[in-house]
């Protein structure tokens, strides 16, 4: 009976099942096989924490943790023939990486799960450090997209104050140029700001400088303006990250020694006012008080962690999961290293057409 459902049917029925029960059911028959690299349904599950070494000589590997089994996964990553450095997660189980070989940025989207790995165009500047943005949505015919933007960086010993932006529906057309940007802005990014960047439901895009005090610099993306966002308790925190919360908005995880880890939420209807919504539980707290600390995630959770091997702080939105819960890291597998990158992503087993 099951070989005789349509792939339309079979393929919805699949989109139920999490991603280690898919990678058996793909085993069973090339009917089925095909069927489940057709284009995904949304995902239905929980997303997974996925993390990649800093430096591809570290690890030929990055791994994937399952929140439903706890179970750990490595993915090799030998499909790749340059190594490549992990920006963002984009949808559809695409991750968004930068070849990590030349001092120049160029990029590529990946999905680590089905081992596919696509270059994007060269970028109409040459840009050395510059901060990456991700915009990702769903089309009028239910197709997920993604948009890269790449602002700043220096080149030739100038600051690069331009952007341009690269759009998945528009992929044969390459990069465009978006327009200029201040010059006071490329130099904060370029130098201060790491890649982690939030696109919020309400149309803005912002990136979290590294510098003490700790601020926001915010992108609107309907009329291409920058505007500095301010932090509470900016120059008193060790550590802090910015993540999409579950209801779409801004969210800010912080802390510092002698104090616990705080939720906020940006209030841009309040003035750009920041709201508490969560405290670390005081048992939990003191592992994450101090510096070094670094947060993924977005949606139904987000990950506080420090190195691979030890155990990750997660805060879950999700429906019989909220609140904070430790979870046990990678130690037990003998591989323990600090300088990694992390994102929250849905699996997808599905073949990739970018």
């Amino acid at each position: 009976m099951w070989n005789e459902l349509p792939f339309d049917i079979l393929s919805h029925i699949f989109s139920f099942l999490p991603p280690n029960s898919l990678a058996h059911a793909i085993c069973v028959c090339k009917h089925w096989h095909y069927c489940s690299r057709l284009p995904a349904f949304p995902p239905r599950f929980l997303s997974w924490f996925l993390a990649m070494p800093f430096w591809r000589p570290r690890s030929t590997c990055c791994y994937a943790r399952d929140p439903d089994q706890g179970t750990w996964y490595s993915l090799p990553m030998d499909f790749t023939a340059e190594p490549i450095l992990l920006v963002s997660y984009l949808t559809g189980g695409l991750v968004l990486c930068r070849f990590a070989s030349p001092a120049l940025l160029r990029l590529a989207v990946c999905n680590p799960f089905t081992r596919q790995i696509l270059a994007l165009p060269d970028l109409l500047a040459s840009r050395y450090k510059p901060v990456i943005g991700v915009i990702t949505g769903t089309d009028s015919n239910s197709l997920s997209y993604y948009i890269v933007i790449v602002a700043g960086g220096t080149y030739d010993a100038s600051y690069e104050s331009t952007l341009e932006m690269y759009d998945s529906r528009r992929g044969g057309e390459g990069w465009r140029l978006v327009g200029p940007m201040p010059i006071e802005f490329a130099v904060r990014l370029t130098v201060w700001t790491p890649n982690e960047s939030v696109h919020t439901d309400d149309g803005f895009l912002y990136w979290i400088t590294s510098a003490r005090a700790y601020s926001v610099v915010r992108l609107d993306l309907a009329c291409w303006a920058w505007r500095e966002v301010k932090l509470p308790m900016a120059d008193r925190l060790d550590w802090a990250a910015i993540f999409k919360r579950r209801n779409g908005r801004l969210g800010l995880m912080g802390g510092s020694v002698g104090a616990m880890g705080q939720v906020w939420e940006l209030d841009m209807q309040a003035c750009d006012e920041w709201r508490t919504v969560s405290t670390v539980p005081s048992d939990l707290d003191m592992p994450f008080g101090r510096g070094g600390i670094k947060c993924a995630g977005a949606g139904d959770a987000a990950y506080l962690y420090s190195d691979l091997g030890s155990d990750m702080l997660v805060w879950s939105e999700t429906e019989g999961r909220e609140g904070w819960n430790l979870v046990e890291g990678r130690s037990n597998s003998g591989i323990n290293f600090s300088f990694f990158k992390a994102v929250s992503i849905h699996p997808s087993l599905s073949r990739s057409l970018f």
